[in-house]
């Protein structure tokens, strides 16, 4: 069956706000992304469980499954943009209803906890959503990124294929792309992924990840190298990445008490793994991420590169998740090959 593609997101459309994760205690941040929003040509419609909280959630799973269901459902609202992340979203996906979700199809957009949404909705619904932009964790931020917000546009409001994610990038104008090679060589296939907890916990549900003659795009963030460990052994042992045609990595992966490793070892090739760590060193600062994925994912034979321009970043780029997209680690590219979006 064919997936399904939302529509053009347009000046003067209604964005519908939602929060199916984590709340948000500062007020005056949700105000400032709803007045960016609207600064920007878009009409903004909150979910009534924006500004609530419910321990470390939004709102109960029964409203915040009520705001999800009331946004796609309500043709007054022509594309759904989440608040936030955090934690939660997957405790909805056996509530969805996807037969609103199918029959009321539009444009959907987050990421990080949003990963276990935006696979459902693609087993589920058959919907291509975007791992992108949220309103109060891109447009409260000051300065707003002009990376990610061309980007976002770029990818939603014209039919056509978004190409480079590079497109706009300071790395880019300076002619000094910032990327990694773990595996070279070159892939083309649909692009899926998202957060990788969320990917290694959605593994034996029916929401999991098929990578199979995929490129698979991999996110996370403040983890340490034998979390990220556990993390992709557990996606390996579960045929996560079986047969996947490639994996392409974001940035800002790292915790902070692991940064000045990885800065300080970065250039200096793989492995960067010390063969004979001082006894007293902390185990944190035997490997990087970089060693990490080599080890992990360099016997898959398929090209794997990291340092890309998306992940938990201010200048993150959009990536549409189920639509042709190809890579090359000579160059560091990830070009998105097919529009992700119909003209209305």
């Amino acid at each position: 069956m064919a997936l399904i593609k939302p529509k053009t997101l347009q000046p003067g459309d209604t964005l519908g706000i939602v929060a199916p994760a984590s709340g948000q205690t500062d007020d005056v941040a949700i105000d400032q992304a709803i007045d960016q929003l609207r600064s920007m040509g878009f009409r903004v419609k909150p979910g009534r469980a924006l500004r609530g909280r419910h321990g470390f959630l939004a709102a109960t799973d029964v409203d915040r499954l009520r705001d999800l269901h009331n946004a796609f459902a309500n043709p007054a609202v022509d594309a759904i943009m989440c608040m936030r992340g955090g934690y939660g979203t997957q405790r909805l996906l056996s509530g969805i209803d996807y037969r609103i979700i199918s029959a009321n199809p539009k444009l959907f957009i987050g990421y990080s906890d949003i990963t276990a949404l935006n696979l459902a909705f693609l087993a589920s619904a058959r919907l291509i959503s975007f791992n992108g932009p949220m309103a109060v964790s891109t447009f409260a931020r000051k300065p707003i990124s002009m990376f990610a917000t061309e980007g976002f546009l770029r990818t939603t409001t014209i039919a056509r294929a978004a190409g480079s994610i590079w497109t706009g990038h300071a790395d880019e104008e300076a002619g000094e792309r910032q990327w990694r090679i773990i595996t070279p060589g070159q892939a083309t296939g649909q692009l899926v992924g998202g957060n990788l907890s969320l990917l290694a916990s959605l593994v034996g549900t029916p929401w999991h990840m098929h990578a199979r003659g995929k490129i698979v795009f991999l996110e996370e963030i403040d983890e340490k190298p034998y979390s990220i460990d556990r993390m992709l052994t557990q996606l390996i042992q579960g045929g996560g990445l079986a047969q996947a045609a490639g994996i392409v990595i974001g940035r800002n992966m790292a915790h902070p008490d692991c940064l000045a490793n990885e800065e300080s070892r970065a250039a200096a090739g793989l492995p960067h793994r010390m063969p004979r760590p001082p006894r007293r060193m902390a185990r944190d600062a035997e490997q990087t991420m970089d060693d990490v994925f080599a080890e992990r994912l360099g016997n898959l034979g398929i090209p794997v590169m990291s340092g890309l321009p998306f992940g938990h970043i201010a200048d993150s780029a959009t990536l549409p998740i189920g639509v042709r997209a190809s890579m090359d680690t000579r160059t560091g590219e990830l070009t998105i090959d097919e529009s992700a979006v119909k003209n209305k």
